[in-house]
């Protein structure tokens, strides 16, 4: 048993033995009970967290239109909120999240990543292959504020590429908070 159900046990048998020795409660037992049961379940977080990388082998990219990119090899997927098929995070609950991503270039591509929300870009990353250096990173974090079922990914924007191999690009998400 957790401690928020632990805890609830407990005030209700106070309740009820309170009101027992009491005689007739003038509040209901119930009412009192299914707000105090609330009141636990809103401060009760879910465990929502991921960190996904690219497996794609080597350069990925340079597609002739946007595509969103999945970041198929789970590191964790604790929740099971971030979908590796598809590349989409979907909210389990409404709240705060934080949200990083990071992209290297492999040297030769220019790189240009959006960070959307149900579609609208909330940040983005950008690189371009240059004579003065080779291989570059690129990264970005937010908070955003999500509503249950919200969709949170990365579009990889036509005639860019990444590269798709070892752990240099990634993307990860965490619940901070649940409103």
């Amino acid at each position: 048993m957790t401690s928020p159900a632990l805890l609830l046990t407990f005030i209700s048998g106070l309740t009820v033995a309170n009101y027992a020795a009491a005689g007739p409660p003038e509040i209901d037992v119930l009412k009192e009970i299914n707000a105090l049961k609330a009141a636990l379940e809103a401060i009760d977080v879910p465990k929502v967290a991921f960190s996904a990388r690219t497996d794609k082998g080597g350069t990925y990219g340079n597609f002739q239109g946007d595509i969103t990119l999945t970041y198929n090899a789970l590191i964790t997927n604790v929740g099971n909120a971030y979908n590796p098929t598809t590349g989409i995070f979907t909210a389990p609950v409404k709240g705060l999240y934080y949200f990083t991503y990071f992209a290297h270039s492999g040297g030769k591509n220019r790189i240009k990543l959006d960070l959307r929300k149900d579609g609208a870009v909330v940040a983005g990353i950008h690189d371009h292959p240059s004579t003065f250096d080779s291989a570059d990173n690129a990264g970005n974090a937010v908070f955003l504020e999500l509503e249950q079922g919200n969709q949170v990914y990365v579009t990889l924007l036509a005639k860019t590429a990444i590269w798709g191999e070892g752990f240099v690009t990634t993307f990860s998400g965490v619940l901070l908070s649940k409103s």
